[in-house]
């Protein structure tokens, strides 16, 4: 009896439908639960026929049970099963119109039982069917308006079933309620639930102040920089999913409060499936905001407004269509099982799919078009996007453009990925410099013992090759100089070449290999060594290395017409990011010498070089420098050729290298040599891997790690570990002075007037943060023009990327 009051207290505490006591009571909604459910048994049939009839189910959910996969045994048993359903339904209709007297109940009690393991044989047979016999099934023709039938039926059986025994329910539960174990099992659930609810709003109305009184104590307590930016991460995402994370967190502790009975009761089930659909929803929403809050584009700027609440509702638009999906495929699942009306569902779902790509592309239309033509300024799709942007057809061409978009996006991360080696030898390079650091430090405070001899320092400096044939024959992008210059010659065209390189890239030595490249053409070289930005400044500074006449200098227009009429010739500027300044609307110089370009041709050709950042923000500013016909892009080097370079170089100046210092003694087997030569490719690894192959990076560091071997003999050098800046200085600047060293790294150089103009605040706290910089290394003072110093440049870039100040 106690047993009995305690399930009917489980039933009233989940709400339950009341499916008959004696069968089965959970939803065999997959394969694997049909499996389980058709080996359940129902309640006793006192009735002969009835009995009769239970023996034939028994049999059928057996012989279902046993049924091989993809079989057509599974389709005759299916026919079967379906039989034995539609002779079944007269006798549930009768059970139920007899259900007033006691012989009713049992009878329409014994038929449900029988039905539920009917069906659940039905949903693991459609499972098993082959391929085209489960289309069939479940297709619109009459094989699947048989299912369809069938799962309506249970549906309706279930609701009148719930309708009728729902006042004996509520009987069973108010007689439970009189026995004090039943009521003090309720009230220790109950008080759990309100427990786990009333910690939930809690924490919720106070995690802001928890947080923000915890994180001073913990920067008392964790001193090392590393570990504050990880505690500084931690905070961030912290934040941004706390509140979705307490909300997964309160469900997950209400149901398991419930505990194992009540939760295990089909309707409870449901509610905690479609709660955590719910829950999973606000937590893919708030990672959305963060995204969004902190995505940069990818010009180094972020997101305007606009594009960014178009983007956060296409994102809603997406996960409320999810939710919905979810909610209506989990509610399918647990009333008839993965049958007729789960299949339809799932198609459902497919065409609101289509339906809300649809919508998406409308809303983006423009957005691709513009993004199409960016990339494809030419070509026939492009003239079809440019022609059809406000037809109705128009949207169709989206469509194509929306796809070429996609393949050139996966075309760039297949690259990516087989270019993923790097990763993999960037990991090599970790290992190696832990194990040498754990073994022995460098010698010396900066990792050097002595100062290197002249005629070394000579081969490995880090300035600009005036001969570039003394160096490594390396210069990405040559040949496409060599074409565009080849087809200037011969034809009235623009000739323009536009370079970009980080520091310290090789950009002035390919310029002076660009210029060997085009004898016999004369060669005017334009030194633009301070910032520009009027037209007259330009005009003046190009004018004085033409030696134009001053009636030349008026303007633009009349120093175009004069360079018109002079011999042809090839003009090189290095530094052109000098022409414009950050910050400031001053783009006069840089609109001068644009048009001075387009209205001289085809007298001159045009050679320029530009740094990294300062490019990244001319494409974000001003859509990039159109005028150009060529763009070099030089990209770090790869292991092998910085590892070429400063073998090179080392063996010109006549000096032997060993490597014995860091040979490590862990695999006597392999001869000494042998390690000796893998020490010196896991080193040229460390070393590509430090300067992010950027070979003045490179240079300045191997020059670092060598030292003069006199116990040896004359030219011979040892290798050692160099040593790298200690970033956490970096930590310690202040925000105005970590802006302007930002500024430094977005213009490339800067004086001290240029980054106050550039950053709007006064000049005396700009000055005092790079003449900070400049006391610690971190910058250069070149005639008052500041730079970062090869030695910090890459801590500068890790930082800055860590402070989101710069892109990577």
């Amino acid at each position: 009896m106690r047993r009995a009051r305690l399930a009917a207290a489980a039933s009233l505490l989940a709400v339950s439908l009341g499916y008959p006591m004696g069968g089965i009571t959970a939803a065999a909604v997959t394969p694997d639960a049909a499996e389980a459910a058709a080996a359940e048994g129902g309640a006793p049939c006192r009735d002969a026929a009835a009995g009769a009839r239970r023996g034939r189910v028994e049999q059928l959910v057996v012989e279902a049970r046993l049924s091989p996969h993809g079989s057509a045994e599974a389709g005759a048993l299916l026919g079967q099963v379906m039989g034995e359903l539609r002779a079944l339904q007269p006798e549930i209709e009768a059970g139920f119109r007899e259900a007033a007297a006691p012989p009713g109940v049992e009878r329409l009690t014994c038929a449900l039982d029988d039905e539920e393991q009917l069906d659940a044989a039905r949903v693991l047979l459609l499972s098993r069917l082959p391929e085209g016999a489960r289309e069939e099934a479940l297709g619109p023709g009459r094989a699947g308006v048989g299912q369809l039938r069938a799962e309506l039926f249970r549906i309706g059986a279930r609701a009148r079933w719930y309708r009728l025994h729902r006042d004996s329910a509520a009987q069973e539960s108010r007689a439970a309620l009189r026995d004090p174990f039943v009521v003090t099992a309720l009230a220790y659930r109950a008080a759990l639930v309100v427990a786990v609810i009333a910690l939930a709003l809690i924490v919720t109305r106070r995690r802001r102040r928890w947080m923000d009184a915890a994180w001073p104590l913990l920067l008392r307590v964790v001193r090392r920089a590393r570990a504050q930016r990880f505690l500084e991460g931690a905070r961030s995402l912290l934040a941004t999913f706390s509140g979705s994370l307490l909300l997964l967190a309160t469900i997950w502790g209400v149901h398991r409060a419930l505990g194992p009975d009540a939760a295990a009761v089909r309707e409870v089930e449901l509610a905690y499936e479609m709660l955590l659909w719910y829950a999973l929803y606000r937590l893919a929403l708030a990672g959305m905001h963060g995204w969004i809050a902190r995505r940069p584009s990818d010009l180094g700027a972020p997101v305007g407004e606009a594009t960014s609440r178009k983007v956060l509702r296409s994102l809603r638009a997406v996960g409320r269509f999810a939710l919905a999906v979810g909610l209506l495929v989990a509610a399918v699942e647990a009333a008839t099982g993965r049958g007729y009306l789960y299949s339809a569902a799932l198609r459902a779902a497919s065409l609101g799919a289509v339906l809300l790509g649809w919508v998406l592309i409308r809303w983006w239309r423009g957005d691709i078009s513009d993004a199409y033509l960016r990339r494809h300024d030419e070509g026939t799709l492009a003239s079809a996007v440019r022609k059809t942007r406000v037809r109705w057809y128009g949207f169709f061409v989206a469509v194509v453009a929306l796809l070429a978009l996609v393949l050139a996006r996966v075309g760039r991360a297949a690259r990516r990925a087989l270019l993923g080696f790097d990763l993999t030898h960037r990991v090599l390079a970790f290992i190696f410099r832990k194990r040498l650091e754990r073994r022995a430090d460098s010698a010396g405070p900066d990792g050097l013992a002595q100062e290197l001899p002249q005629d070394l320092r000579a081969h490995l400096s880090e300035e600009p090759l005036l001969d570039p044939t003394t160096g490594l024959d390396h210069f990405a992008g040559l040949d496409r100089f060599k074409a565009s210059l080849a087809a200037w010659k011969e034809s009235r065209r623009i000739g323009s070449l536009l370079l970009v390189g980080g520091a310290g890239s090789g950009k002035t030595t390919w310029l002076v290999a660009a210029e060997r490249e085009a004898a016999p053409v004369p060669v005017v070289r334009v030194a633009l060594d301070r910032r520009q930005l009027t037209a007259a400044d330009v005009i003046a500074t190009l004018g004085d290395a033409l030696d134009a006449p001053p009636e030349a200098r008026v303007g633009v227009e009349t120093f175009a017409a004069w360079l018109l009429l002079q011999p042809r010739r090839l003009l090189v500027l290095d530094d052109l990011e000098h022409l414009f300044l950050r910050g400031l609307e001053a783009w006069g110089a840089w609109e001068a010498f644009l048009e001075i370009i387009e209205r001289s041709a085809p007298s001159t050709f045009w050679l320029c070089a530009i740094a990294d950042h300062p490019y990244r923000y001319l494409v974000f500013a001003r859509g990039g420098a159109t005028v150009f016909r060529t763009i070099v892009r030089l990209a770090p080097w790869s292991e092998q050729r910085l590892a070429e370079l400063l073998t090179a170089r080392t063996r010109a100046s006549g000096y032997s290298v060993s490597y014995e210092d860091l040979v490590m003694d862990d695999d006597e087997s392999v001869d000494r040599a042998q390690r000796e030569l893998r020490t010196e490719r896991d080193f040229a690894r460390l070393l590509w891997d430090y300067a992010q192959g950027c070979p003045r990076v490179a240079l300045h560091f191997w020059q670092r790690s060598l030292l003069v071997d006199d116990a040896q003999g004359e030219r011979r050098l040892r290798v050692r570990l160099f040593r790298t800046p200690d970033e956490d200085e970096l930590e310690s600047l202040s925000e105005v002075e970590r802006f302007v060293l930002a500024s430094v790294v977005w213009h490339d150089s800067l004086t001290t007037d240029e980054a106050a103009r550039s950053l709007g605040v006064d000049a005396l706290p700009c000055q005092d943060a790079l003449a900070k910089m400049v006391e610690l290394g971190i910058v250069d003072d070149l005639r008052g023009r500041h730079r970062v110093t090869t030695r910090w440049q890459r801590a500068v870039s890790d930082y800055l990327v860590r402070k989101h100040l710069i892109q990577p």
